[in-house]
Order: C-alpha cells, then sequence, then structure tokens
C-alpha cells in the first residue's frame, strides 16, 4: 500500500506546517386387545371440514425471502439511480450482506492493509456496489473496498477504493493496483467529498457502478463524478473489503452491503 503511505507522509508534512490536527447479526399406539367394538355413533350434521393444511416449502420460501431482498435494493437503487442512464432496471441481485463486518486494526499498517474477500464464489464485470461504512480510530485511517480481483485477493491485480477519516480532509481515491499492494496508477486522482462524515463513530455509505472501464461513484446519496480507466486493467473479477491504520487503533464496520449485477 505504498500509495496510502505517501499520502500518509503528505499528511504529516500538512500537519506539521500548520501546527498540527488531531485525528480522529409416539405418538404411541397401543393396540387394543379384548375390546369391546363400539357401536357407531351418528355424524353430527352440518359439521364444518377443516381446511386443508398447507405443507411448508423450503426453497418457495427460500424464493420469496430473495425477491423481497432484491424489491428492497431495487428500492434504493431507484431512489439513488432513477435520474441516470446506468441501466439498473436491466439487473439483478447477485449477493447480499447477512450480517455486519467488522475489520479491526493496530498501526501503523505500514505497507499491508486488511483485505476481507466477500465470497470466492462471486464475481461481476459490471455492477453497482454499496455498503454503510462506520468508522472509529485514534488516528487517521482508510476504509475501502476491493473490486475486480484476481482469484487470489491477497495478491492480484484489482481495483482499491477507499475513503480517508482525518481531520479537515474527507478525500477518496480509486486506484489500480497489482500483487495485492503495489500501487500501479489512480483512476480518480485525490476527490475531496465534503458529503464524508469525518466524524469519528460517523456512518458513510459509497455506491460504485462499473460499466466497462467507466466507473462513477457515490458517497451518502451524492453524486461525486465518473472515471475512465483507459488501460481497462481488470473487466472482471472478486470483491473485498479492506481498511488501513496510520497510527493507534481502528475499526472499519460494513453491513447492510450489496452488490447488483449489471451483467446481462
Amino acid at each position: 500500500m505504498k500509495r496510502l503511505l505517501y499520502f500518509a507522509l503528505f499528511i504529516l508534512f500538512l500537519m506539521t506546517a500548520c501546527g498540527g490536527s488531531q485525528a480522529i447479526a409416539t405418538e404411541m399406539a397401543s393396540v387394543p386387545t379384548d375390546t369391546p367394538t363400539a357401536q357407531p355413533t351418528s355424524t353430527p350434521a352440518n359439521t364444518p371440514t377443516p381446511a386443508p393444511t398447507a405443507t411448508p416449502d423450503a426453497a418457495a420460501t427460500a424464493a420469496a425471502q430473495a425477491t423481497q431482498s432484491a424489491g428492497k435494493v431495487f428500492s434504493e437503487l431507484d431512489t439513488l439511480l432513477s435520474g441516470s442512464d446506468i441501466p439498473y432496471k436491466d439487473g439483478h441481485l447477485a449477493w447480499q450482506q447477512t450480517d455486519p463486518l467488522t475489520i479491526k486494526m493496530q498501526g501503523p499498517s505500514g505497507s499491508v492493509a486488511s483485505i476481507r474477500e466477500i465470497d470466492e464464489n462471486l464475481t461481476a464485470g459490471n455492477f453497482v456496489f454499496k455498503s454503510d461504512v462506520t468508522w472509529k480510530a485514534t488516528g487517521w485511517m482508510y476504509c475501502g473496498a476491493v473490486l475486480r480481483s484476481e482469484p487470489n485477493i491477497l495478491k492480484g491485480k484489482q481495483y482499491q477504493f477507499y475513503f480517508l477519516r482525518f481531520s479537515g480532509l474527507p478525500v477518496w481515491f480509486l486506484d489500480a493496483y497489482q500483487n495485492g499492494s503495489e500501487y500501479l496508477r489512480t483512476i480518480s486522482k485525490e476527490q475531496r467529498a465534503e458529503v464524508i462524515d469525518i466524524t469519528n463513530g460517523a456512518t458513510n455509505q459509497f455506491v460504485i457502478v462499473a460499466e466497462d472501464e467507466k466507473f462513477t461513484v457515490y458517497f451518502n446519496g451524492e453524486l461525486q463524478g465518473s472515471f475512465i480507466d483507459s488501460s481497462k486493467q481488470r473487466m472482471e473479477g472478486s470483491f473485498g473489503f479492506f481498511a488501513w491504520q496510520e497510527s493507534g487503533t481502528g475499526s472499519c464496520r460494513y453491513e447492510n452491503s450489496w452488490i447488483w449485477s449489471l451483467d446481462k
């Protein structure tokens, strides 16, 4: 993560020059013996017939739940993207997070970030990726995501999206990496986003849309821009979450996350 280290040194320079800044889920039926035969009894008239009991269908239940989940995600997409030209109405729900994931850190992280793969069987090329992220730290830190990674998410080529918690500097990046931690080039350059809440313990929502070589980013429901990777380094791959800590302790908590595939 040399890219992060370089940026950390830049922050240190700013802190020195400006006088410092404070960083922040049986029936047992016995056989009757010698029992007298009971006399038949008359059947009462107008006895209601019990309604048949439905047999549980696990597959149908699961399908109904999946449809409901997809419907909720679609509503979120509709709210965010209805005014855009992104073809989300033709997509489908590829993955949805069931339990929150927290990455805890002890800085300095050096050149190695903590990465957690989402699902080794999940890949996509064109997609909408959303997560609500809560950060807590005694120093500055990064939370983020890995996109379109090669199968070995710790060592493969990939894109890394990350945003910084540091007093007075709410910025984010989208960069291309190889070998998991070797910075190649930036796709977006440093982007300042005042809509990012840098308060310790704050929750921010990111949405990344990938359409071939174009990436579009939203924070907290606000469009931040679209950026092109003319190299087309990776057009499909795996996903993950990651975090990096400059000093002290920190954590990034990811929840309410999902990936909506735009692939045909």
